[in-house]
């Protein structure tokens, strides 16, 4: 068994194919021929009935709220579409919801902050499609709704002046996978040229990119525009606030920007405000025109919020997982709630728990006579089909196959986590818990080399649907078998091949090193990538897994 209690699972052993042919092979969304560029934004059936009442609410001098999530996905839309307003001379502000204190989404309480501020046009970012009953609330009030929204569609849909969404029953749209800011930054496009041609949509690529990579968005057709596009536009960014980000998180500005840049050191700051704080911290970092002593103040409060969010999740994840261990045997269904464990992070924890013991998690923080709960599932449970399944005993809820969210009163608790438990048992009974690693292909030593490389980076940017290329080396010794990072947390140590050694990282697998040592040949799943140090570039392996070789 692997060190991970993982399941390997290779995609191609057609022996007649090249490595990168296999490679390109399990990427079906992958077409390396096809033009790269944006769609017309007026593609959108609805996009004209849009544009004329924000033309219309731009000559009256109306007020409009951009009102949006507040994730990254809903602060960067926000952020975009909130600009391309002001471009146009629009008189525009912007609202959040708080995570604790409001909740998810328009909801009716922001009403009468719209009629105190005499707004008479909402646009919503990546939420408002299941808004209903509020919108016609807002009617009612002469309130107005252009709703920009990526999530599930209900039955009965909004009364909106427009309702901007890629999966619309006959929508005339070409790509339906956009996510909430790549949804505002159409509509943004749709603005500039049909109101400020001179303007650069450019400017505003760099925020839909950091959204969809957040939200995981597939990387296939316009999202794989959209951020490599986005990426480009990185090392040169006119957001103040954003470069502001960037700086703290000590990115270097001359190397090429890649989704893991994105996705662990820029998303994870962004999203800190709105998981533990306030959301109009990182929105307001994000909008400011000029570096000056309150940018920098923004950002170094997000920055301490994001230390915080860190060790509330370390501390949540280890008391968790020793819950888990302490009870024995891994129940169908992992269900734990504290009151000490922050709604902000609770979803990052059923996440975490989930990919290790390969069962649903669902994690809630006891609020006393309220729960609120977020659950995350392998792909061989669907949670919220469960969830809804005994939808009897909770106050609300929502969410997709693998993701979830609810509320439930302290009194209905016992009962829902003794049926939800028997069920996920009856469903899991024939499953193997075990969590499955794909691999592209096998690769030998020969193979590591910069001329696959080179090949490989033809392919990005990497993620959902597109993710990075992943290979397995059989019956290789590891020599000089070591540690590294804080306290010893990354393992590292090197292969050899017929010209040369290569070093092998592996993040987060310190406490591995002394399994690897007793072996005298592993077997490694790993990627192949270029490390560029000390202005030379070097072939490197990091590793994902490893077990005994098994030849």
């Amino acid at each position: 068994m692997s060190v991970l209690g993982k399941k390997w699972v290779v995609k191609n052993n057609d022996f007649n194919k090249s490595t990168f042919e296999k490679v390109l092979g399990n990427r079906t969304g992958i077409d390396l021929n096809m033009e790269e560029k944006l769609h017309d934004p007026f593609l959108f059936d609805e996009i004209e009935a849009a544009l004329a009442r924000i033309k219309e609410a731009v000559e009256k001098e109306e007020r409009i709220i951009v009102f949006g999530d507040y994730d990254v996905d809903g602060i960067t839309g926000t952020a975009i579409l909130a600009q391309a307003l002001k471009k146009i001379g629009a008189k525009v502000s912007y609202r959040l919801p708080h995570r604790v204190e409001d909740g998810y989404g328009l909801t009716a309480k922001f009403i009468k902050d719209f009629e105190e501020n005499k707004v008479s046009l909402v646009i919503t970012v990546d939420c408002g499609i299941s808004c209903t009953d509020v919108v016609e609330k807002m009617k009612e009030k002469g309130i107005d709704a252009i709703i920009t929204d990526h999530h599930t569609i209900p039955v009965k849909k909004p009364n909106a002046v427009a309702i901007l969404h890629p999966k619309l029953e006959g929508s005339s749209y070409p790509y339906p996978e956009l996510t909430g800011s790549g949804v505002a930054f159409k509509l943004a496009h749709a603005i500039i040229k049909r109101f400020s041609p001179d303007e650069d949509i450019d400017d505003y690529v760099d925020l839909a990119s950091l959204g969809t990579i957040a939200d995981l968005g597939p990387l296939t057709g316009e999202n794989r525009t959209i951020v490599k596009m986005g990426l480009k536009r990185l090392k040169k960014t006119k957001w103040t606030g954003l470069r502001k980000i960037m700086e703290i998180a000590a990115i270097d500005f001359n190397k090429d920007m890649d989704t893991t840049t994105v996705g662990f050191q820029i998303a994870p700051r962004i999203n800190a405000a709105g998981r533990i704080g306030d959301p109009y911290l990182a929105l307001s970092l994000i909008m400011q025109d000029e570096k000056s002593e309150k940018t920098q103040a923004l950002g170094d409060q997000l920055e301490k919020i994001n230390g915080e969010r860190k060790i509330m999740m370390k501390d949540a994840f280890e008391e968790a997982e020793k819950r888990v261990v302490d009870a024995g045997k891994v129940p169908p269904i992992i269900i734990i709630e504290d009151k000490g464990w922050h709604v902000g992070i609770v979803g990052l924890v059923a996440g975490r728990l989930a990919e290790k013991y390969g069962r649903p998690a669902i994690i809630m923080q006891d609020f006393g006579e309220m729960f609120v709960a977020s659950a995350r599932s392998p792909e061989h449970f669907n949670v919220i089909k469960a969830i809804t399944k005994f939808g009897d005993y909770l106050v609300s809820f929502g969410g997709h196959a693998q993701a979830a969210g609810f509320n439930i009163e302290k009194k209905n608790l016992a009962a829902f986590k003794k049926d939800i438990t028997k069920h996920a048992g009856k469903e899991l009974k024939d499953v193997d818990p075990k969590p499955i690693l794909e691999i592209d292909c096998e690769l030998n030593t020969e193979e590591m080399n910069f001329a696959l490389i080179k090949e490989l980076e033809q392919l990005k940017p990497f993620g959902i649907e597109n993710t990075k290329p992943t290979f397995l080396l059989k019956n290789i010794e590891p020599l000089f078998v070591g540690q590294v990072g804080k306290e010893g947390s990354h393992l590292k140590f090197s292969v050899r091949t017929a010209k040369d050694e290569v070093r092998v990282i592996a993040f987060r697998m310190g406490e591995h090193v002394d399994k690897m040592r007793k072996h005298r040949k592993i077997d490694v799943v790993c990627h192949l990538e270029r490390n560029h140090w000390n202005n030379k570039d070097y072939v490197q392996l990091q590793a994902l897994d490893f077990e005994k070789s098994q030849q």
